[in-house]
């Protein structure tokens, strides 16, 4: 994806969700990319935009407390990631495609 590209996406999301930690850094290509952590919960997010996964450098990303069924096979692009909060949304189907080094926070998950 080019840089732009990326970068208009991820703001155009983050100004729809209210994301601030993308909003603060979103005019620098290189900030976004070099992002290690986001905390996405309380959203009500019921799905992961594509552009999220180029963040190659997030080590940290938690999705909790939102609206979730399923996490796209996409998020393995995501190759520095440590830890996955994934708990109170509603997904129930596998997730064993993610790596087992991730550190996964998957409580109470509804169906």
């Amino acid at each position: 994806m080019e840089s732009n590209d990326l970068a208009i996406q991820l703001t155009q999301w983050a100004e729809k969700y209210q994301i601030d930690d993308i909003l603060s850094i979103a005019n620098t290509y290189e900030a976004l990319l070099s992002l290690k952590s986001l905390d996405l919960s309380h959203k009500r997010l019921d799905s992961v935009p594509s552009c999220l996964f180029e963040l190659s450098s997030l080590q940290t990303l938690n999705l909790s407390h939102n609206q979730l069924t399923e996490l796209p096979q996409e998020i393995t692009k995501l190759t520095n990631l440590k830890v996955l909060d994934i708990s109170w949304n509603h997904i129930t189907h596998n997730i064993d495609f993610l790596s087992s080094e991730i550190k996964i926070k998957k409580g109470w998950n509804r169906q």
